[in-house]
C-alpha cells in the first residue's frame, strides 16, 4: 500500500509555488517568449517540480514506509506529486489567460514579434507567427495540459524512482 498524503500535500504546495512564481512573472511583465529567459525559466520551473518529486518520496519513505520504499511506491507518489502540482499550474493558467487577462498571451507573443522583426526571414516570420497563434488559446493550452501532465509525470516520476535510495535504513 501507499499513503498518499504526503504526495497530495507536496502536490498542492508545488502547485501554489508554481502559481506565486507565475503571478510574480505577470505582474513584472517579463518577457516569456525571451530565448534567455525562456530558458531559466524552464529550468526554473522543472527544477523545482523534480525537487518536490524528491522530497515527497522521501518524506513518504522516512515517515511512513519506515526508512524502505519500493520502486512502485516510489513511482507513484512522485506521479501524484507531478500530476497534482501540473494540473494545478494548468488550471491557473487557463484562469489567468481567459479570465484574469484574456490580452496577456497577446501582448507577450507581440513583444516576440517586435524583437525579432528583422532578425528573422519574412518566410519564417509568417510561421512562427502563425505556430504562436495556434498555442495562445487559453482553452487548448488547457487540454493540452491536462493530457501531457500524466506523460510528464509518469516519465519524470519513473527516472527519479530509479535514483531513491530504497532503504534509508540500511548502513552505508
Amino acid at each position: 500500500m501507499v499513503p498518499f498524503n504526503q504526495a497530495v500535500k507536496f502536490g498542492v504546495i508545488t502547485g501554489a509555488a508554481l502559481i506565486a512564481y507565475s503571478v510574480v512573472l505577470y505582474v513584472t511583465d517579463v518577457n516569456l517568449f525571451d530565448t534567455v529567459f525562456s530558458i531559466i525559466n524552464g529550468l526554473i520551473n522543472f527544477g523545482l517540480l523534480i525537487f518536490m518529486a524528491v522530497f515527497a518520496i522521501n518524506k513518504t519513505r522516512d515517515l511512513q514506509l519506515e526508512g524502505k520504499i519500493t520502486f512502485l511506491q516510489a513511482f507513484l507518489v512522485g506521479g501524484v506529486t507531478l500530476l497534482i502540482a501540473s494540473y494545478i499550474n494548468s488550471l491557473f493558467g487557463f484562469v489567468l489567460n481567459q479570465y484574469i487577462d484574456p490580452e496577456y498571451l497577446t501582448r507577450q507573443m507581440d513583444n516576440f514579434i517586435n524583437n525579432l522583426e528583422g532578425k528573422v526571414p519574412e518566410n519564417m516570420m509568417d510561421g512562427i507567427i502563425e505556430k504562436m497563434e495556434e498555442n495562445s488559446d487559453a482553452m487548448k493550452n488547457l487540454i493540452k495540459g491536462l493530457w501531457m501532465s500524466p506523460i510528464f509525470a509518469i516519465v519524470v516520476s519513473a527516472i527519479i524512482s530509479l535514483f531513491i535510495k530504497k532503504d534509508a535504513t540500511a548502513q552505508s
